[in-house]
């Protein structure tokens, strides 16, 4: 959903997501200064600093000085606090971002992510992981990705090599095939097609043992 036509705005829209997702994923956040806001949202200042003004005069966020720097936060006794919680969070795509990211890496034969980590009321989920990955990816890259698209989020992650995941696959290691089979797994990508298989592997298992 493009909020955008709603507000009017797409600075206010991009602060107020900001502004919301933090305030449900970190309840202990100690809110967020002009500068850090534009290179968080990528406005410029005389916008953000607009959008923040109309805001707070509108009681949707708060505002205190520290350390000569004015820090904003949401309002949670604002009467329609609630209402915009659920809107942001509702509309709120992840799976956007996580795309755009897989799209170019050329490296990476499977990627698997769970759809319980595209809900923002979930703090947790019961997965082994979230997101499964097999290839080469820099894991400081991927960590500051996750940390910016998920405020934050603990987002459980494995990344194995080809050469250890076709090892243990043929092994029928337990660990893998239970990441494999975890329910509400998005193949994102499957060069190796292993969605096609899995399911025929795990009953395959299922009639030998029994």
């Amino acid at each position: 959903m493009d909020l955008v036509k709603l507000f009017g705005s797409r600075s206010r829209v991009k602060l107020l997501e900001k502004l919301v997702i933090e305030d449900v994923v970190s309840r202990n956040s100690n809110g967020f200064f002009i500068r850090e806001l534009c290179r968080d949202v990528d406005e410029q200042i005389n916008a953000v600093r607009r959008e923040l003004m109309n805001l707070e005069a509108l009681g949707i966020l708060k505002s205190y000085e520290q350390n000569k720097k004015k820090f904003y936060h949401m309002n949670r006794n604002s009467l329609i606090y609630n209402e915009l919680k659920e809107m942001f969070l509702k509309a709120y795509d992840v799976m956007a971002p996580l795309k755009e990211f897989f799209k170019w890496r050329k490296t990476l034969d499977l990627v698997t992510i769970s759809n319980g980590i595209l809900d923002f009321r979930n703090e947790t989920t019961n997965n082994i992981v979230d997101i499964f990955i097999i290839g080469e990816l820099d894991k400081i890259e991927f960590n500051n990705f996750l940390e910016k698209t998920f405020f934050g989020k603990k987002v459980k992650y494995a990344i194995m090599s080809l050469e250890d995941f076709t090892n243990r696959l043929e092994y029928n290691d337990k660990l893998v095939l239970s990441i494999l089979s975890q329910k509400g797994n998005i193949f994102l990508r499957d060069r190796l097609e292993i969605e096609a298989t899995i399911e025929v592997k795990l009953r395959a298992m299922k009639m030998f043992s029994n």
